[in-house]
């Protein structure tokens, strides 16, 4: 009887160790994910709080020397959350001097950090003439880092925009006494370009559709031209919307120091991957 009660009371305090002991938590982290394991979620409300961050990106410049004689400088995203676009600036400029092969350096300016959109024009330069060798202009969405072509700025079910923007090229190359090679094309969504905090800036490779004293000749066209062809809640109608003060601030903050960061000035050397 002495036995049964000990082996009772032993059961019941290895149930109760049993209940109260911690649980184990459930799957990993992302680096460590385990097999299986339930892949986080953003919440809606936490989503929709991502989207609607305005506020202008906060970003550093970054300088170092790339390859035997290159020197490069970029700006530099410091939120991590933002890696993804760092990453996609870095592999564009990598891109772009690997595929010149020669003593180069870069200038980059931000053409628009407002109302969740991040444009940048990058400039690649011939180290020992100064000669322009490369224009590379990027546009990012804040909300997820996504790199945007020129389609997806416009409303997929209205693509008149493609047929009028030629028109609108080509009467611009006219009044700059540009000399046009060719009839402009209909745009393409990997047509080159970059947003201002007004206007939709198209960038044209030599010889593409002028001569080769043109150089990389840019036309900008007002975003307010092009209202008909945006989706109502998008981010060029943002820009349009708040025109006048997002455009003022813009311009201050480019004539305040080019790259110089908007939430406080230094200097970095950040490794190309």
């Amino acid at each position: 009887m002495k036995r049964v009660s000990l082996w009772m009371m032993g059961l019941l305090f290895a149930c109760f160790c049993a209940c109260s002991a911690p649980s184990e938590p459930v799957g990993t982290t992302v680096d460590g994910m385990e097999d299986g394991a339930a892949t986080p979620v953003m919440e809606p409300n936490a989503m929709l709080a991502t989207e609607e961050n305005m506020e202008p990106l906060s970003y550093m410049r970054a300088e170092q020397e790339y390859g035997d004689s290159s020197f490069i400088s970029y700006p530099y995203l410091m939120d991590p959350e933002y890696d993804a676009i760092n990453l996609a600036i870095q592999s564009a400029i990598r891109t772009a001097l690997d595929a010149l092969d020669r003593a180069t350096y870069t200038h980059c300016e931000i053409m628009c950090n407002l109302y969740g959109l991040f444009s940048v024009r990058i400039e690649v330069y011939d180290l020992g003439s100064n000669e322009l060798l490369a224009v590379v202009p990027l546009t990012f969405r804040a909300a997820d880092c996504a790199q945007l072509t020129l389609g997806d700025l416009f409303d997929p079910e209205n693509e008149r925009w493609r047929g009028l923007i030629p028109d609108i090229v080509m009467l611009q190359a006219e009044k700059d006494g540009l000399t046009l090679l060719c009839d402009v094309m209909p745009a393409a969504d990997d047509q080159g370009y970059y947003l201002t905090a007004d206007a939709l800036v198209l960038v044209y490779r030599p010889y593409e559709i002028t001569t080769y004293s043109a150089g990389w000749p840019e036309f900008s066209i007002p975003l307010n031209q092009l209202t008909e062809f945006f989706l109502p809640d998008s981010a060029p109608m943002r820009l349009i919307s708040d025109g006048t003060r997002g455009m003022l601030e813009e311009q201050s903050r480019r004539a305040d120091g080019g790259l110089e960061s908007v939430i406080e000035e230094k200097e970095t050397e950040v490794v190309l991957p």
